[in-house]
């Protein structure tokens, strides 16, 4: 294709020897030998699972949203019970308390179903191929020119079914429930779902990347504070961190805004269960069809990589679907000297009720904890962790911090929520004092 190149045999901006003229790569003085004119890379596949279950959640989350809070009692997300439209309560969850809501997903793969942009080089797999004036299947994510490492993605739209279930106990409910959904949702119309997506970066894909450019992904003091400082400096979306609970692995995500576009399908009313000589389990049935764009595959390309690479992901990569916030610095004002952190996220496992923040922080922050600790200065004076939720700083969230064990402690724990952190610093204070105790000037 003309004004277009093959990703993976022709070479890439990230090459030393090659300079980019107009639609073609000339060879610089100096680059000799043909294997460093050779572009080579590797490819990874992304967690499909770990995608549409961040979808899931923000459906869930919009779903929850139409109707006064606490309206529901059980709330499941489920993928045994999809079909093409469940039209009843499963008799899996008859017993668990009503009003219940239950969501099933339906995902679609491949160019059919009528998706946008189906079946062409924005979203089909023709090649690794990319044009030279930014179009084509692979988008660039990031580029670091002085260690000659050039990362790009497969642009996907993902098309996911969420079958909804909304169980209630009598008639009654079941026809004003019905009532409102058709008054306050648009039925058979699209609208569009700003969601807030992390994509999840696969350990080896982080692995790779840090033995490309000396940083590895942990290092010496087992801080990713490093790393994830060098990722946020090369790639053009932001890279957040998943702080350690249960796992106990690092979990490196690449956010990025989706707009979903979304229709509810018309509601069914079911006929109830008869129970006795009365009947119970009244349901409210729809579907939400979600089209949404991501990414499927990276590609990072360096003539360091030795020989074309495929990288897999690992089982131990399965991650549990998270709800992501928004991140959004612009209704925030720093202090004079303070900068952000890092925004990571969490999610408790059934039974805890803590999650380590010690990777996120450096050597320095470190000794300045101790020494805070020590002679009982607040911490308050260099370093700030807030709760935030759709946007917004939260004052009013029970928790605490173990400083001596760099934990941070929730009182009142949800099991079903992803917290977000917002963690700022005063590197001014910091440098000063650092200064100070090892008597540097």
């Amino acid at each position: 294709m003309e004004g277009g190149r093959e990703y993976t045999t022709n070479p890439s901006v990230g090459n030393v020897g090659v300079t980019h003229q107009g639609v073609q790569y000339a060879s610089n003085p100096g680059a000799e030998m043909p294997e460093n004119i050779r572009n080579t890379a590797a490819i990874i596949n992304t967690s499909a699972s770990h995608t549409y279950g961040n979808a899931l959640s923000v459906v869930e989350k919009y779903i929850l949203d139409m109707f006064p809070k606490d309206t529901f009692k059980t709330i499941t997300a489920t993928t045994t019970l999809a079909s093409r439209q469940l039209t009843h309560t499963p008799s899996q969850l008859i017993k668990r308390e009503v009003p219940m809501m239950v969501l099933a997903p339906r995902i679609s793969f491949g160019q059919e179903d009528n998706r946008f942009l189906a079946h062409t080089l924005m979203n089909s797999r023709f090649t690794n191929q990319f044009n030279t004036w930014g179009e084509g299947s692979l988008i660039p994510l990031a580029l670091d020119k002085k260690n000659k490492v050039d990362i790009r993605g497969h642009y996907n739209r993902a098309l996911m079914y969420v079958d909804i279930v909304l169980s209630f106990n009598t008639y009654t409910e079941q026809t004003n429930w019905m009532s409102y959904l058709h008054n306050m949702t648009p039925i058979g119309h699209n609208f569009f779902i700003k969601a807030p997506l992390e994509l999840y970066l696969p350990g080896s894909f982080c692995d790779l990347i840090g033995n490309l450019v000396g940083t590895e992904v942990q290092d010496d003091t087992n801080s990713v504070q490093p790393f994830l400082s060098y990722m946020n400096s090369v790639w053009y979306h932001p890279i957040t961190y998943k702080l350690k609970g249960s796992s106990n692995t690092n979990e490196f995500f690449m956010y990025y805004i989706a707009d979903i576009d979304a229709v509810i399908q018309e509601p069914q009313a079911g006929p109830g269960i008869k129970d006795g000589q009365i009947k119970r389990n009244f349901d409210i049935s729809f579907t939400v069809r979600c089209e949404f764009n991501t990414i499927g595959y990276f590609v990072a390309a360096s003539p360091n990589i030795k020989e074309p690479l495929r990288l897999a992901s690992k089982e131990a990569d399965v991650i549990v679907p998270i709800f992501t916030d928004v991140i959004d610095v612009s209704d925030f004002h720093l202090p004079v000297g303070w900068i952000i952190l890092g925004f990571p996220i969490f999610k408790l496992g059934i039974g805890e009720s803590s999650v380590s923040i010690d990777p996120i922080l450096n050597q320095s922050l470190r000794t300045l904890i101790d020494h805070h600790l020590s002679f009982g200065i607040p911490m308050e004076r260099f370093i700030m962790i807030q709760f935030r939720e759709n946007g917004s700083i939260l004052q009013d969230e029970a928790y605490r911090i173990d400083w001596a064990n760099r934990e941070l402690i929730v009182v009142h724990p949800d099991y079903h929520r992803t917290y977000r952190l917002l963690i700022s610093v005063s590197y001014e204070y910091v440098n000063v004092m650092i200064g100070d105790l090892y008597g540097l000037e």
